[in-house]
């Protein structure tokens, strides 16, 4: 089950490993195909690129690895995950001030 991704378009993911040893295909509207295995052991995973780069028990651990693996990838990621600040939205962590303007219409001016 996916419990995070990156919100910038990369496949950077956090899986909960709630079901071990389990084969996953995926199909992409390109037609192409993928496979991840699930890990034997462990409570989360982190799946960058289709591969699995880091396993771990703890949410700390693994979210500290996944802003790493975020950061490599841009410039520009959220970082931990802080309730006061943030919201997730399938699966995606936005800002809890830009979810309000979104949610009246607003639109951000156009400025050249």
């Amino acid at each position: 089950m996916i419990i995070r991704q990156c919100d910038q378009g990369y496949d950077v993911v956090i899986h909960l490993n709630n079901k071990k040893g389990m084969t996953k295909t995926i199909s992409f509207v390109d037609g192409s195909i993928s496979t991840i295995k699930y890990p034997n052991s462990k409570k989360y995973f982190l799946l960058v690129d289709g591969e699995i780069v880091k396993r771990s028990d703890s949410f700390v651990t693994i979210e500290e690895e996944y802003i790493k693996e975020v950061a490599k990838k841009t410039s520009t990621g959220r970082g931990r995950i802080d309730i006061s600040k943030h919201k997730l939205v399938n699966n995606r962590v936005v800002e809890r001030w830009l979810m309000k303007f979104i949610s009246i219409g607003y639109q951000m001016p156009v400025t050249n």
